[in-house]
């Protein structure tokens, strides 16, 4: 028996002929949609992060997600199979290196208690090197004599490192662990869908922007696109190349544990001037083993690969990608990443897109006669 108001398909029926709507009735459903997404943005507030990041690697990487279909022609193989297959591949990429910075800092936290409490014992030796540096030497040579020199500076300069105090850290880090662990599964499953309904979600929604916004939605929701793939290797993929190259200086020049090093340079690498913080402190580390030249060698040659990537590099991966000013491209990756943390990266960039091909169209709209 049919409900009244619905088909034998169950759909709500339509009176005929179509009734057009009133302005008043136009204005409050825009109302009632804008409404909508807000409470939606609401809900979702906590999670958004991991949305963004979910819809970012989607378009990332899309292409590699289009080659891994062609591999096997079956239906089942399109809608589950190759998008569990990537989705589980960026899993492991992501949670393996994590995994084992995490296994390494707990092995390594052993070795550096017992080096603190020797240090709390004997004090620090300051290396003869130290008071040979340029310009700085007498100061650098003043503060180790002050502040490690002596077992009673040494503990009084490490008095707030103890294994409890680690153990409140860690407890502390717990809660803040579980969180992240949870938008990240919740990226991999959003990650997922999107690979799996991705090209029925795109044209589905294209019609709709094109009647909101009318021709100029297509050309910006490509540019959208090609700035995330811009952002993508301008910043990940020239990162890695970028921590790939320092970290040879690390192996050259003998700093301690300089695979892992090499790693943690690649990862911050992708932040805008992130590099610096690594390398840095590889350098401080060979100087307080003695080898104050060889640490002055890794961060000249840093700092040297940091300005050609800088300036050269990224500016024209990125700018070429996008076609739109390198000075934008950077301001929306700093505001992103202040406003939204790491996806904001990737996120700012898009935004700075849609900016400046809309800018475009207004003032080639103003320029005709």
């Amino acid at each position: 028996m049919l409900r009244p108001g619905k088909d034998q398909s169950g759909a709500y029926k339509v009176d005929e002929p179509k009734k057009r709507l009133t302005i008043f009735q136009i204005n409050a459903t825009v109302a009632a949609a804008g409404a909508l997404a807000l409470c939606a943005a609401f809900v979702m507030s906590r999670i958004l992060p991991a949305i963004l990041w979910s819809f970012v690697l989607a378009i990332a990487l899309w292409p590699s997600f289009q080659r891994i279909k062609k591999w096997r022609r079956s239906r089942g193989w399109h809608r589950i199979g190759a998008p569990a297959a990537l989705t589980l591949l960026v899993g492991i990429l992501v949670a393996a290196p994590l995994g084992l910075a995490a296994i390494e800092t707990v092995r390594e936290t052993n070795a550096f208690l017992a080096w603190i409490n020797e240090a709390r014992i004997h004090g620090v030796p300051m290396p003869a090197a130290i008071a040979d540096l340029p310009w700085i030497g007498s100061y650098a040579s003043s503060w180790w004599q002050t502040n490690l020199s002596s077992a009673d500076a040494a503990s009084d300069f490490f008095a707030g490192i103890s294994p409890r105090s680690l153990l409140g850290l860690t407890r502390n880090l717990g809660p803040e662990v579980f969180h992240r662990a949870l938008l990240f599964a919740i990226t991999l499953l959003t990650l997922f869908f999107l690979f799996r309904d991705g090209e029925d979600l795109w044209h589905r929604a294209m019609p709709i922007a094109e009647k909101a916004f009318g021709s100029r939605s297509r050309p910006i929701a490509h540019h959208v696109i090609d700035a995330i793939h811009g952002t993508v290797d301008g910043l990940v993929l020239v990162g890695f190349a970028e921590g790939l190259v320092i970290g040879v200086g690390y192996v050259v020049t003998g700093v301690p544990h300089s695979i892992a090093f090499a790693i943690a340079t690649a990862i911050v690498a992708a932040i805008p001037f992130g590099a610096p913080l690594v390398f840095c402190l590889a350098a401080l580390l060979l100087a307080s083993t003695g080898k104050v030249l060889a640490g002055i060698g890794v961060a000249v040659f840093g700092f040297l690969i940091v300005f050609i990537v800088d300036h050269f590099v990224r500016p024209f991966v990125i700018g070429g990608a996008t076609r739109i000013p390198f000075l934008l491209v950077l301001l929306g990756i700093l505001g992103g990443l202040s406003s939204l943390g790491l996806v904001g990266l990737f996120v700012g960039p898009a935004l700075m897109a849609i900016f400046t091909q809309v800018w475009r169209d207004l003032t080639l709209e103003s320029a005709e006669p």
